[in-house]
Order: C-alpha cells, then sequence, then structure tokens
C-alpha cells in the first residue's frame, strides 16, 4: 500500500509540473525533478526503513511545491522548497545507504555460508569462487566509504552465493555414491577379517561412514564429504592390511593341506598335486608383489586341488578355500554332462557348460584334462573365453565354454 501511495504522490507532482508549464506560468521544473529524483534515489536505499523521517519530509517539501504553485505563490519560494526536498532526500540517502550496504553483506555472509554448507566450494566451484570475490569486494568498498558500491556487490554476491547452493544440493548424488562405494570396500575388507587385523582403522571407517550418511539426510554436504573422505582413507587401509594378512597366512596353509595330501594318497606324481604345487608357486609370487587377491586366489585353488588329488579325503575344516560360486544363487548339481553340439559359426569348438557338485567342482584343470588328455593345455580354453573369464581360477556354474577342438 505504502509503495502505491509514494508511486501516486510522484505520478500526481509529475503531471502538476507539465501542467504549470503547459499553462505558461513560471515553475522551477529542473529543481523540482531534481527532488523527484533525489526521492527516488533515497527509496531505493530502502529510505523508508533507515531514515523514514528524512524521506517523509522531503516528499512532504515536494508536495508543498504543488501547493505554492497553484497559489501562485513566487518563482524563488517554490525553487527553495523544492531544494530543500532535494536536501532532504539526499539526506536520507546518505543515511541509508551505509546501514543498506551493511545489512546486506550480512546476508550474502549468511548466504555464502549455507552454500559452504553444501560443500559448494568444490560441487559449484565458479559461482562460489564469483560469491566470494564478490563479498571481498562489497567488504573493500564499504572500507572506503563507497557505501553504495558496496551493497550493489554485496547484492550480486548474495545472488551468485544462493545460485551455487542451488547448484550444489543438484549434485548430492555424488556424496551418496562416495558412501556405496565406501560402504562395499568395507564390507570387502570385513570379508577378509578387517576387524581382526585392522580393527582401529575398520572401527574409524565405519564411524565416518555413518556420519557421512547422517549428513546426507540432512543435506550437511560439507559435513558429510569430510565424512566419507575419513572413512574412505581409513576403509581402504583396513582392507589392504586384511587382504595382506589373509594373502599371508593362506600361502602356509597351502603348503600345509598340499604335503598332507602327498602323505594321504602317495600321489606325489599326480597331475593335481602338480597343479597344486603351480598355484602355490603363484600365490608365492602375487605375494611377493603385494598383489594380495591374486595370492589369496591362487592358494584357494592350491588347496581345492590338493583336495581333489586325494579324493576329496581332506577335510574342508584343513583350510578356507573359495569355491568360486559367489553370486550365482543356491547351487544344484547338473545332471547332463555340460557338452553341446556348437553352432556352424563355431564348428572349430565343441561347448560345454559348466557344472558344479558338492564335493567336484568344475575347474579349467579338470575340463581340460577331460578333453585333451592333458591337463597342462588348460590357457588354450583360457584364450577361448577371455571375453567371459577374466581370472582362470574362478569359473562358474552354468557357464556355457567353448572348448577349441585340437588339430
Amino acid at each position: 500500500m505504502r509503495n502505491k501511495r509514494n508511486h501516486l504522490i510522484m505520478s500526481l507532482l509529475s503531471a502538476s509540473i507539465l501542467v504549470f508549464v503547459s499553462c505558461g506560468e513560471k515553475v522551477p521544473v529542473r529543481e523540482m525533478t531534481q527532488a523527484r529524483t533525489a526521492i527516488a534515489k533515497a527509496t531505493s536505499v530502502m529510505a523508508e526503513k533507515y531514515a523514514p523521517n528524512e524521506l517523509q519530509a522531503a516528499k512532504g517539501k515536494l508536495l508543498e511545491c504543488h501547493d505554492q504553485i497553484k497559489n501562485e505563490d513566487d518563482y524563488d519560494k517554490v525553487k527553495a522548497t523544492a531544494e530543500a526536498s532535494s536536501a532532504l532526500a539526499n539526506e536520507a540517502f546518505l543515511k541509508s545507504v551505509p546501514i543498506l550496504a551493511k545489512d546486506t553483506i550480512s546476508v550474502a555472509e549468511k548466504s555464502l555460508e549455507d552454500a559452504r554448507s553444501v560443500y559448494a566450494e568444490e560441487l559449484a566451484k565458479d559461482e562460489f569462487k564469483s560469491a566470494e570475490d564478490g563479498l571481498k569486494k562489497a567488504n573493500d568498498s564499504y572500507e572506503n566509504k563507497n557505501y553504495y558500491e558496496s551493497y550493489l556487490a554485496a547484492l550480486d554476491a548474495d545472488k551468485k552465493a544462493k545460485s551455487a547452493r542451488n547448484s550444489a544440493l543438484g549434485k548430492k548424488d555424488v556424496l551418496r555414491d562416495s558412501i556405496t562405494e565406501v560402504k562395499n570396500t568395507l564390507e570387502d575388507a570385513k570379508k577378509y577379517g578387517a576387524e581382526k587385523y585392522s580393527p582401529e582403522k575398520y572401527k574409524i571407517a565405519d564411524e565416518n561412514l555413518q556420519a557421512a550418511r547422517k549428513a546426507y539426510e540432512s543435506t550437511e554436504l560439507k559435513k558429510g564429504f569430510s565424512a566419507v573422505q575419513v572413512a574412505k582413507m581409513n576403509a581402504d587401509e583396513a582392507l589392504v592390511a586384511a587382504l595382506e594378512a589373509t594373502a599371508k597366512k593362506k600361502v602356509p596353509q597351502a603348503e600345509n593341506v598340499i604335503g598332507k595330501a602327498k602323505k594321504l594318497s602317495g600321489v606325489a606324481g599326480k597331475d593335481e598335486i602338480r597343479a597344486a604345487e603351480e598355484s602355490l608357486g603363484n600365490a608365492k609370487s602375487a605375494l611377493a608383489d603385494k598383489k594380495y587377491r591374486e595370492s589369496i586366489a591362487a592358494s584357494d585353488e592350491a588347496m581345492r586341488l590338493a583336495n581333489v588329488a586325494t579324493g576329496n579325503k581332506l577335510s574342508l575344516a584343513n583350510f578356507e578355500g573359495q569355491v568360486s560360486t559367489e553370486g550365482e544363487g543356491e547351487k544344484k548339481p547338473i545332471k547332463d554332462d555340460g557338452e553341446k553340439t556348437a553352432p556352424d559359426a563355431d564348428k572349430d569348438y565343441i561347448l560345454y557348460k559348466v557344472k558344479w557338485r558338492e564335493n567336484d567342482k568344475d575347474c579349467l584343470w579338470k575340463i581340460t584334462k577331460k578333453y585333451y588328455k592333458n591337463p597342462y593345455l588348460w590357457r588354450k580354453i583360457y584364450d577361448a573365453n577371455r571375453d567371459k573369464i577374466k581370472n582362470p581360477n574362478f569359473i562358474y556354474p552354468g557357464w556355457v565354454l567353448k572348448i577349441p577342438k585340437l588339430k
């Protein structure tokens, strides 16, 4: 309502000036126009809030000019009243603008802090930096008493800070994905005994992961990213420590199992024992190269082969072997022999479906021995199925493998 009233007053004053000029009366148009402009300028810096008395007095003087013209007062009197209106409006402006600049700087600082809380300095770098620069400019101008320039710079900084915050919130999923990544790492570490081999780092990772989740839910992205970074560093270190400890434990375990297999069945010359010893050698090499996962897999394969060599007489309690069936759901024995006729395009191959049995699981070594009578040719099958087999120690029930026909 007040804005409408002010607009009406200014419109009436403008109209009155035009009327009196058109009627040929001598009117101080320039001074009255200057007063009107000064009032508008004071209004633009919220003088109604910060200097209400001065602004109202300026408007009153301008209305007084109108009455003086109607009463045919002399030119100099009207001019003096218009100049008084300008002076009061300028006083309102000068009183208001420093306060407005300071208040706007405070608003911009709050907006920048809100943007920082959602990690805008990383997720919306350009906008955040621009807002920071604008706020610095506003403060510098204020110190130099360039208050109106300070106000405009703070206004722009506030706008950019709010935009940076909105942009950062639009990338909230980045934090969610980071949390999921650390969660998977921590689960992997736990599987290899991180709670035993690296309890402190595991605990720190777990606590910070929980903190990151809470921060994500409450949109405290900066807090969330800080927590997830700590969680990731400790989860990675806990995983490496657990893998190293497990790999070091598996090698002597595999040696022990192979030794028992030799004594139990007297099969030192059997192909499976030789393959087990080869896998053990691979496990030791991988351990020396700090390739802990590969070392663990090779040790497990060595123990599995040693068990096969004895006709599965070794108790599985003697070793912890991975049976290469993760992610395949419930396993049931496959009754068919697994062999199928290859299509014409693959006439140089036999297709074999990998089987699962409780105590006699398929592996490349056994499949190669079946078809080539020489298990040491397993790499021919591996090379023919590289699109499917990523690690020759692991093949899964239900896979259909190409078995190249020997020339």
